[in-house]
């Protein structure tokens, strides 16, 4: 199986692409995709629904992760800027055919680390641990969105 985890934002999308083979987990690939900062907001988007596809028509996933939108009270406008960012990576999902489960964030962490309060260093290093790396990925939003893939896979698979 392979999965396609993806941590939305209008300013560094972070996604990840691993594959179960066996027993074992293995990473195939994990990068950013980075819209223009001087884009409105539906170039961005379009930046972003590009660059999914391709990632999509490359690696073949199986299923696509997507961090759901989680809305601070001060901050509602973010909430609403992330949503739209999900909105465009979603749709080139749903454009090729691929489906789509939304993790919480503290859903991932407790697949991971065994707590919803983990912090990011420890899910970090279960990411370096699971994919057998010597360090975790750069930026934090690959390692975001590989913690999303892993998440789903060990959540599929009872581990």
């Amino acid at each position: 199986m392979r999965v396609l985890g993806v941590d939305p934002s209008l300013h560094i999308t972070g996604y990840g692409v691993v594959e179960r083979n066996g027993a074992g987990l293995r990473l195939l690939e994990g990068g950013t995709i980075t819209p223009g900062k001087g884009s409105c907001l539906s170039e961005r988007l379009a930046e972003l629904q590009r660059g999914i596809e391709d990632v999509i028509s490359t690696f073949r996933p199986d299923v696509m992760i997507v961090e759901e939108v989680f809305a601070r009270t001060a901050y509602p406008r973010t909430a609403i800027l992330m949503a739209h960012a999900r909105g465009a990576l979603v749709c080139a999902a749903a454009i090729a055919g691929l489906p789509v489960h939304d993790y919480a964030a503290t859903a991932v962490k407790r697949a991971l680390v065994g707590r919803g309060a983990a912090t990011k260093d420890q899910v970090a290093a279960m990411v370096v641990q699971a994919l057998k790396l010597r360090k975790p990925p750069a930026p934090a939003d690959v390692t975001d969105a590989l913690a999303l893939a892993i998440a789903y896979l060990r959540r599929t698979d009872g581990r």
